[in-house]
């Protein structure tokens, strides 16, 4: 049974609660913080024309959609997440922006993605909520491309390193933002 399926069907009445405030709160909150991340995109030189970009934990796609802008057409973003209504969401929003480069990814950890496909990961804000978290990062790892990054944005901070070990060396850090490189 899927975490959707559980809150439905055990929780009912809480879930549409839940879900009323995560689908409509959620993204107000995030385009306040999130003008400081992509700020942090932008100081990092992230996200770039023709990549291939996975957003893990994509919610309603509130980075999904402008790293869609920034890869433009010759790139990919991948945007994975746990709720199919947010993936709905997220291909409304790349439909209404005129984006045909996003692909939605419905799983809690598999990405089914060949080996070393990707040029960028982004996790923001999801990692804490995983309770198995090596093997997440066991998977991105093999579909991380050698030069690739992998980008974490998560209140964890320092426990990240705890996760990451042996997979991903730290190159940048600035608070809740950690900048990863794949050892292979």
């Amino acid at each position: 049974m899927g975490i959707e399926s559980f809150l439905k069907e055990r929780l009912f009445p809480v879930y549409k609660a839940y879900y009323a405030l995560w689908v409509y709160y959620w993204p107000l909150w995030r385009r306040y913080t999130g003008r400081g991340i992509l700020r942090k995109w932008q100081e990092y030189n992230l996200v770039e024309d023709g990549q291939t970009f996975l957003d893990y934990g994509c919610g309603t796609g509130d980075f999904t959609i402008p790293a869609a802008r920034k890869v433009s057409e010759q790139g990919k973003v991948y945007a994975l997440d746990c709720f199919r209504p947010q993936l709905e969401r997220v291909l409304d929003r790349a439909e209404k922006a005129g984006l045909n480069n996003v692909e939605t990814i419905l799983s809690t950890r598999e990405t089914g993605l060949t080996d070393e496909s990707i040029d960028v990961i982004w996790i923001c804000d999801v990692l804490h909520e995983i309770s198995r978290r090596r093997p997440v990062l066991e998977e991105l790892h093999r579909v991380l491309k050698q030069d690739g990054v992998l980008v974490i944005y998560d209140g964890m901070r320092k426990k990240i390193l705890d996760y990451t070990g042996g997979l991903f060396s730290l190159t940048g850090r600035s608070g809740k933002f950690l900048k990863f490189v794949k050892i292979t």
